[in-house]
């Protein structure tokens, strides 16, 4: 097959583009082209050695993104992944495709049962709720202008017989409750990568506990868990450490930074291990190497943004692929709905202080943790891109 990968904006999911590259590689016999922006082509060039069927274009001339779509459109595969669209909207509503379109929808409530009613609800939700009347350019857009443009990019999709693209079957389950015409099918936001797997921290080291994502009090309770951090585990501050690993984006309103910073300078002034990577964007290569030192993973997300946009319903996070992409096990709110295939490497909290007890059962007794490991490699192994593979096409091609 020709395969065709399109991660073309600047705050794309280059992590999604990447596994889209290894599935699709697993095959020899594919032929797979990443089309791309310059920087991601360039955190993403080492893929080119481990697969020699791939090929990477990226958009390095004059050449407007209008101009690189339109060239990619004359082109022909048998499946073109969208894998991030957040503007250009009227460029593509107006795409002339040769290809399968494949798209992957990241938000439901933002492509879904947009009739000018719920258009009407949730744009005076949204401006007094969460800053968003500070940014109501962007909420009067989202919710009046992108929607028909969508709905004529659903039409190519439809048109090409192509499928709209979920990150879990938890989110595919609310699409079947949307009646939605177009097939669906399900690829996971991240897959298996063995060479994440290090040996073990000796038992003198601290517990090393990762944090994935963008440095965001929106989208996941960061001053709760700092909190909790001086509050519970004062007593513990030499035995363990925390990498929030995502970038800083502090221009960004929903993604507030300041205060967060502040208190983390704070603790580690008192002796708290707390690293923080203050760049806006975190290359592959370098978080996987600070991902394969973590001991467990810790998703303290806000479940619920709003009325509209859950995680694990109308939207999924990263965070259990995360967990899978470097079989460690982790740490979920109890309301989220994770992958049933981790199941048994999960440990699952109600609040911040059942959070606290559980870090400190951690510290105290190692032996519970190895044992979650060895759970969490196997349960892993259930994500190889070959494995992935197999399952796109057990249904449908």
């Amino acid at each position: 097959m020709r395969i065709g990968i399109l991660e073309i904006m600047d705050t794309g999911h280059i992590v999604l583009a990447e596994t889209l590259c290894k599935i699709f590689c697993s095959d020899s016999q594919n032929q797979v082209s990443l089309f791309t922006l310059k920087i991601h082509a360039d955190n993403l060039k080492y893929l080119i050695e481990k697969y020699p069927n791939l090929s990477i274009i990226a958009n390095v001339s004059q050449q407007t993104r209008s101009g690189f779509l339109k060239e990619i459109g004359s082109l022909s595969f048998d499946r073109l992944y969208i894998v991030t669209l957040n503007k250009l909207f009227a460029e593509f509503s107006r795409w002339r495709v040769k290809s399968r379109v494949f798209l992957v929808v990241h938000n439901l409530d933002e492509w879904f049962d947009n009739s000018l009613f719920q258009s009407f609800r949730k744009f005076f939700y949204t401006i007094f709720d969460n800053q968003g009347f500070k940014l109501l350019i962007y909420h009067f857009k989202l919710h009046f202008i992108y929607p028909t443009y969508k709905k004529h990019i659903l039409k190519i999709i439809n048109r090409t017989n192509g499928h709209i693209v979920v990150l879990s079957e938890s989110v595919h389950k609310e699409v079947k409750k949307l009646n939605i015409k177009t097939p669906v099918e399900v690829i996971p936001f991240s897959v298996f990568d063995p060479s994440l797997v290090l040996n073990d921290n000796g038992a003198d080291k601290p517990l090393r506990i990762c944090v994935p994502g963008i440095l965001s009090q929106y989208r996941r309770n960061y001053l709760a868990l700092l909190d909790l951090l001086e509050k519970q585990l004062e007593a513990y501050k030499y035995h363990f450490e925390i990498d929030f690993l995502g970038g800083v984006q502090p221009e960004n309103l929903l993604n507030d930074s300041g205060p967060i910073l502040e208190k983390i300078k704070i603790l580690n002034d008192t002796g708290f291990t707390i690293i923080i990577h203050n760049v806006p964007f975190i290359p592959p290569e370098e978080y996987d190497r600070e991902l394969a030192h973590a001991d467990i993973i810790l998703g303290n997300m806000n479940v619920i943004l709003n009325k509209h946009s859950e995680y694990g319903r109308t939207k999924e996070t990263g965070l259990p692929f995360a967990m899978i992409k470097a079989a460690r096990p982790g740490i979920l709110p109890d309301n989220y709905p994770f992958p049933k295939e981790i199941s048994s490497s999960i440990f699952l909290y109600h609040d911040f202080e059942d959070l606290g007890s559980l870090l400190i059962q951690l510290i105290k007794d190692p032996h519970i943790l190895n044992t979650m490991k060895k759970e969490a490699r196997a349960n892993s192994e259930k994500f190889t891109p070959e494995i992935i593979y197999k399952q796109l096409f057990m249904d449908h091609n």
